[in-house]
């Protein structure tokens, strides 16, 4: 993207399919007090791309912030401070700001949110149920409104969500990767558009935004006229009964969510039909009733005959009437079922958690650990070993040929670790992203062809690189070693604080961590030195053939 576009989001219009994703969204817009939506599904779907889009979209409302909450975010950060320089010296209380009050009537957003840590999980789950908070520092006592809609995304193969805070969440939607070759061409075609263009390709689709938000608009207006009869509230309680919810809470938002249905529609009676329509979006995390919705209705209004993908025939204005996904309630892929006996069941996750279960009646979850030390016990009989080589392949990394020292350490580290139960991975910091460049060998020669064709430039993301790690590190069937090569020269987004908090969160099921200092030169400024200590690394120089 050129300079000075680095801002533009991607038009809301201009997505291709996830109609079903995009409707829930439409709804908050309607009615914030449905609660957000949570996009549960797999990496690269463009979950983030349409979240952000949304800000475009609502761009122009008045008063209506769209706020990132970072994964990482500090408690000061997410709540707010006070600026103690004011308090001490001009006895003024300053106030900044936290990002829950900046969001107040308005979309705060949280990427990852299974990942975010519980302490700030709690305070996030506390402003959302009372729509305010109380700042308490320093003596100083402060009350914030902060009614937001709170919309979340997760990769269920990071780990699950509180149930606390997926219950808090008023909708949610399954996104899983289309497997129809003309949507996936239409959006390769879409994307590359937007990247040689941006300003061209937000034009273009300026009309069609526009449609949306006027639509939005005519629907607030219209939504408290929207009639509820008491046949429709008795549906609602009956679907919330089926579902086996626990709570009012679905049977509320069943009608919140139909109303605004009704009124995006630009209709003035609420039908069972339309309840029908937007029942999977409510009910989807809530039910506790695994067998899928037998009632398989289509939001369009028109009695048009049901079809299995409409994502190509539908127009742009018509996108948000995409039919209707079957439930998944089903075990995810990542757990791991091992039968032992008297019919009961070792439920493994992929952050290495056991749970006890009988299959012919479960009563209770308890971890192994407690009770009978599995995992220590297997841990002390592991053979097996996995290396990580976390490369950073940065710009910086090219001076004095420093990252042909950094290839020729991890051939060393390579060669003295292999033997039949080894294997070894390669991810490499290049441009300010990380990529998976060698995954699980044990052929030394694939590690030096990956070597060769490590690409150098650009800025240090180790943030990115921690996510891959955890992606990495979920067989139990070995110990896994980290080896973090850089010269500490981050993202100047990145502080080391952000950097600290993202291994604790994605490193977990890290065995052992190495981290081989590659800064050079007579003034240094230790960053990797300060990370070791902070991790509680083993810490190594990279020697280079000057200093030999």
């Amino acid at each position: 993207m050129r300079q000075g576009e680095e801002h533009i989001n991607f038009p809301f219009s201009a997505i291709v399919g996830q109609d079903y994703f995009k409707l829930a969204l439409i709804l908050n817009m309607v009615d914030p007090l449905i609660g957000g939506v949570l996009a549960i599904g797999d990496k690269g779907t463009g979950k983030t791309t349409l979240i952000r889009s949304l800000a475009s979209l609502m761009r122009n409302q008045k008063n209506y912030p769209f706020v990132n909450l970072p994964i990482g975010v500090s408690e000061d950060r997410l709540i707010g401070s006070i600026d103690l320089e004011q308090l001490i010296n001009a006895k003024k209380e300053v106030v900044n700001l936290g990002l829950m009050a900046q969001a107040h009537q308005g979309v705060l957003y949280v990427d990852e949110v299974n990942l975010l840590q519980d302490y700030l999980t709690d305070i996030l789950l506390d402003a959302a149920a009372s729509g305010n908070y109380y700042l308490e520092r320093e003596g100083v006592s402060r009350y914030f409104k902060s009614q937001f809609c709170l919309v979340g995304s997760m990769n269920p193969e990071e780990g699950n969500l509180r149930p606390q805070l997926k219950d808090r969440f008023g909708l949610s939607v399954n996104i899983t990767t289309s497997v129809d070759p003309k949507v996936r061409q239409k959006i390769i075609k879409q994307r590359l558009a937007f990247d040689n263009d941006p300003l061209q390709f937000v034009a273009d689709y300026s009309v069609e935004d526009d449609c949306i938000k006027s639509r939005i608009e005519a629907a607030k207006n219209r939504l408290k006229s929207i009639k509820i009869n008491d046949e429709i509230i008795e549906y609602c309680s009956q679907l919330a009964i089926q579902h086996q919810v626990e709570g009012l809470r679905a049977d509320i938002l069943l009608l919140k969510t139909a109303r605004a249905f009704v009124a995006y529609q630009n209709t003035s009676e609420i039908t069972t039909k339309d309840v029908d329509c937007i029942a999977d979006l409510v009910l989807n995390h809530r039910s506790l009733n695994n067998e899928p919705n037998k009632q398989n209705p289509s939001p369009d209004q028109n009695n048009q005959p049901e079809e299995k993908s409409s994502e190509t025939s539908l127009s742009k204005e018509e996108k948000v009437n995409m039919l209707l996904p079957q439930n998944k309630f089903q075990k995810p892929k990542h757990m791991r079922t091992n039968t032992i006996q008297n019919g009961t069941n070792l439920i493994q996750n992929s952050e290495g958690n056991i749970t006890l279960i009988d299959t012919k009646k479960t009563v209770s979850q308890y971890l192994a650990t407690d009770k009978f030390e599995l995992k220590n016990k297997r841990k002390s009989r592991l053979l097996k070993h996995h290396h990580i080589f976390l490369i950073d392949s940065s710009g910086s990394m090219l001076k004095d040929q420093i990252i042909a020292y950094a290839k020729g350490m991890v051939n060393k580290i390579a060669k003295a670790s292999k033997n039949q139960n080894t294997q070894f991975s390669i991810i490499s910091l290049f441009d300010g992203e990380a990529q998976h460049i060698l995954n699980r060998t044990g052929v030394l020669k694939a590690i030096e062809i990956a070597l060769t064709d490590l690409k150098t430039g650009g800025k240090t993301n180790l943030i990115a690189g921690f996510k891959y790690v955890k992606s990495i590190c979920t067989d139990i069937e070995f110990n896994h070693h980290l080896h973090i090569i850089t010269d500490g020269k981050l993202n100047t987004d990145d502080s080391l604080e952000d950097v600290v908090l993202a291994f604790q969160t994605y490193c977990k099921g890290v065995y052992t961590t190495q981290i081989i200092d590659a800064e050079k030169g007579m003034v240094k400024i230790g960053v990797a030195s300060d990370l070791a200590n902070r991790i509680k690394a083993n810490y190594e120089l990279l020697i280079t053939e000057n200093e030999h």
